[in-house]
């Protein structure tokens, strides 16, 4: 199995291959990730992780255009960014973009959203909203168990989350 740790800083995932623009990450190959295409071929990876990442970059349509393009047909990718509502989406000078739930439904088969930006396609495997360990999150976490969509539209600022997931499967 062929892995790709997409912007790896300096905590570049196990038996992966690392790309990264900082000569002081851990990562492999050293390459701008605003600059398309990556020096990948086609159909090279079976699982590549972004995580902390996307929400960094220029273009996450591109982006994500070049994720699919190097990955395998069946291939694995992993998703982490910061909720929308997480003081750590906005605290970052870095931060371009802030993600909600259903942001990466507009890559999937089964979206309800435009097909407009690409015809790349991904199957959604697991998506979720993390919060954290302690007994305050209990409320916020049930909340979004009842229902997401109202959680995000009405106590996302009330009762922030911390990270959202996504684990997608590349269609080709």
């Amino acid at each position: 199995m062929k892995v790709l740790d997409v912007g790896c800083g300096q905590r570049k995932k196990e038996n992966a291959i690392g790309i990264d623009v900082s000569p002081r990450s851990q990562a492999d190959v050293i390459h701008n990730l605003n600059t398309f295409p990556w020096p990948s071929p086609d159909n090279e990876f079976d699982l590549i992780y972004c995580h902390h990442i996307l929400e960094h970059l220029d273009d996450v349509v591109k982006t994500i255009e070049e994720i699919h393009r190097i990955a395998r047909n069946g291939a694995v990718i992993e998703i982490r960014t910061p909720h929308f509502s997480s003081l750590y989406s906005w605290q970052d000078p870095t931060h371009r973009h802030h993600f909600a739930l259903d942001s990466f439904d507009y890559f999937t088969e089964e979206t309800n959203h435009t097909r407009f930006y690409t015809d790349r396609r991904f199957r959604i495997l697991e998506k979720r909203i993390e919060f954290g360990k302690s007994l305050i999150s209990f409320l916020p976490r049930l909340i979004a168990w009842l229902s997401v969509h109202k959680y995000e539209k009405h106590f996302a600022f009330i009762f922030p989350a911390n990270d959202i997931f996504f684990r997608l499967q590349v269609v080709k």
